[in-house]
């Protein structure tokens, strides 16, 4: 369905009113491709925005905004102790991990609780509780802008990263992601060293739902739900640096937090550092630095973009200034 001069208000968690100069809505591959191939589409740009749970929109957009509305979760094959399960774009995110974790099957539990649709998961590989959407996800499947044909990527093509994936560089703008295949486990052990889940799990005792509902309670307390109060979750990466540089920081920062990362890295908690700044309950204009999560920027109510930048902004410089490091912003500027 087409719509013009639509607005985005209820498309985006951070709560932002801006519009599209056109709007339009899929419920399956046909209506999507009909749409791809029309002539006036072809001249405008476009947007994929699925659950707008991890965009900041800081101007009207000049083009048209594609919105993901298939819907299906069906188990495809079972091989031995995997089994593989398609998921349309269009998906509530949660609504499919509590499904898996309904059908005791293990590999998405800890990502309990994110926000936004299931298309969006192979493109920002989304993330929590040292699990990441790339550890599950078999392969993408997807329609080329261009000639509508459907393209399969598999993991490895995916190309994922911290919070990245190739949709987001060679092959952005190229393709819209229609369906995710993930392999889940009937039987897997539970991923439970991550911070303040080692210590409120018994792994003795724990099941799927366990793990399920501990994690949801975490975020609920840690995190502002977005329908009461305007965000994106977490609003900045942790940044990523070779183990020497980390090291010497903790030599002036001896209470640094900071994780292992590939390749011989080591990740430093954004939070970390922000909240060390005092930072938590900053605000410019709407915009507030939350007093509970540094991580994270909120819409105190009738925020504008321009708040939002400017506190993302003031927070950026003051990490830079103290700590010599750059925080990038895992929010999309649209």
């Amino acid at each position: 369905m087409l719509h013009s001069d639509f607005s985005l208000l209820q498309y985006n968690t951070f709560g932002i009113d801006e519009q599209a100069k056109f709007f339009f809505s899929f419920s399956d591959k046909q209506e999507l491709a009909a749409f791809l191939k029309n002539e006036f589409r072809k001249d405008l740009p476009y947007f994929v925005l699925g659950g707008g749970s991890n965009i900041l929109l800081t101007k009207p957009f000049e083009g048209t905004v594609i919105h993901p509305e298939n819907k299906g979760i069906s188990i495809t094959e079972e091989r031995s102790n995997d089994v593989f399960v398609a998921v349309a774009a269009g998906e509530v995110w949660d609504d499919f991990v509590q499904w898996a974790v309904s059908n005791n099957l293990h590999g998405v539990e800890n990502l309990s609780y994110i926000p936004g649709c299931v298309g969006a998961s192979p493109v920002q590989n989304i993330g929590a509780y040292g699990s990441e959407a790339k550890d599950a996800i078999y392969r993408v499947v997807c329609m080329a802008v261009e000639d509508q044909q459907e393209r399969v990527f598999s993991n490895e093509e995916c190309r994922f990263g911290y919070r990245d994936s190739v949709f987001k560089h060679e092959e952005a703008g190229k393709y819209i992601v229609t369906e995710v295949v993930f392999k889940l486990q009937k039987n897997a052990p539970f991923n439970l060293g991550y911070g303040s889940l080692r210590n409120s799990i018994d792994e003795s005792t724990a099941t799927l739902q366990i793990v399920r509902d501990t994690i949801i309670a975490i975020r609920k307390e840690k995190l502002p739900d977005p329908k009461e109060i305007g965000s994106a979750g977490s609003f900045f990466k942790n940044p990523v640096v070779p183990t020497e540089q980390a090291e010497q920081l903790k030599q002036s920062f001896p209470d640094m937090v900071t994780y292992p990362a590939p390749d011989g890295k080591t990740k430093i908690a954004a939070g970390w550092l922000i909240d060390s700044l005092g930072l938590k309950g900053f605000r410019i204009g709407g915009a507030q630095v939350h007093p509970k999560q540094a991580l994270v920027l909120t819409n105190t109510g009738g925020a504008t973009a321009t708040d939002v930048t400017n506190l993302a902004s003031h927070v950026r410089t003051k990490v830079s200034d103290t700590y010599g490091l750059t925080i990038e912003p895992e929010v999309i500027y649209l």
